[in-house]
């Protein structure tokens, strides 16, 4: 059985609320080379009504979203409002586009979908390719034009609530790496500290988006686990500090097969301080869902393909869904 860790010290300024949203990426409309395996409304049906999950991450490419793509989509969102399960829409290209051709994109994209807070715009997973010939530091490039792009989408009439990532994998652990006044930005927490070109959203709608794996490195390669804690308590009190609000878009700590012994209390641990910092850490959705995936794959949250809606749920699951 999993490890059941200490709870997280309640910070002095904790206002407690619910619980985070426990939720799931359900890949398939992003995968190398297309989209065919993509998530079926039965496979949606599945991770919210068989599983339980309260959140659901929809990683996609821009280039795929045809007017099909969209229509499909659009029946498959509707169904997780109905049930009240927020949808995360991931631009999952890793592609940091100038500011005017992501308003573009997103004006256009978006609204297909409601902008009742059911429908949240994540612009794009683990942004790279900054290549400004002026502001050359990657980290204030983002700041910049991170807010150009949201304040854009204000200007179109784009409600929906925001989700935000940040160069270098958008890791947890990277958020906030202290660098003093003299020295140049290596993460986004320097980079909003120092970035006086305005708010960061006119609508105060938009949240931090960080990854956290547990292997070495947190890579996201290896099913070992590397490290004793989450780092979640610290990253909720760097948002706090700073009345920033965020998601946790990709972790994941075992699969539906089993879980490595180095990865029990870790897990246990992440969890605990999802729930402890609540205020701050509004929900996540936990890496490795969709047919897409291979049986071998170390994340894998799907029972095996032909017994994925017969199938018990894991231990593993019931985990990731805050049971």
């Amino acid at each position: 059985a999993p490890a059941t860790p200490a709870t997280p010290a309640q910070p002095a300024n904790h206002t407690a609320r619910a619980d985070p949203l426990f939720g799931a990426n359900l890949s398939g409309a992003e995968a190398s080379g297309g989209d065919a395996i993509r998530p079926s409304l039965e496979d949606w049906k599945g991770y919210i009504e068989r599983h339980g999950f309260k959140l659901i991450r929809y990683p996609f490419k821009d280039d795929r979203m045809t007017p099909a793509r969209i229509a499909e989509l659009k029946v498959n969102v509707a169904y997780a409002r109905s049930k009240g399960v927020p949808v995360i829409l991931d631009n999952h290209t890793y592609r940091w586009d100038a500011p005017a051709k992501a308003i573009a994109f997103w004006t256009g994209f978006a609204r297909n979908f409601p902008d009742d807070g059911s429908v949240i715009l994540d612009l794009v997973n683990e942004p790279r390719g900054f290549d400004d010939p002026v502001l050359t530091n990657d980290w204030m490039q983002w700041a910049r034009d991170s807010k150009i792009i949201i304040a854009g989408l204000r200007a179109n009439g784009i409600k929906h609530p925001i989700a935000l990532e940040w160069p270098q994998w958008s890791a947890t652990f990277r958020f906030d790496k202290k660098e003093g006044a003299w020295k140049a930005c290596e993460s986004a927490g320097c980079a909003l500290d120092r970035d006086t070109s305005g708010p960061l959203d006119p609508l105060n709608r938009t949240y931090l988006n960080g990854h956290r794996y547990f292997d070495k490195g947190s890579s996201g390669t290896s099913k070992e686990c590397d490290v004793k804690t989450s780092g979640f308590v610290e990253f909720a009190d760097q948002l706090r500090r700073r009345g920033l609000k965020a998601y946790i878009t990709e972790s994941a700590f075992a699969s539906h097969y089993g879980m490595k012994p180095s990865c029990a209390a870790v897990g246990a641990e992440a969890l605990a301080a999802l729930r402890v910092n609540s205020d701050v850490l509004l929900g996540i959705t936990w890496w490795g869902g969709g047919r897409v995936w291979p049986e071998s794959y170390i994340f894998k949250i799907d029972p095996p393909k032909a017994a994925r809606f017969t199938a018990p749920t894991s231990s593993y699951v019931e985990q990731l869904t805050g049971r």
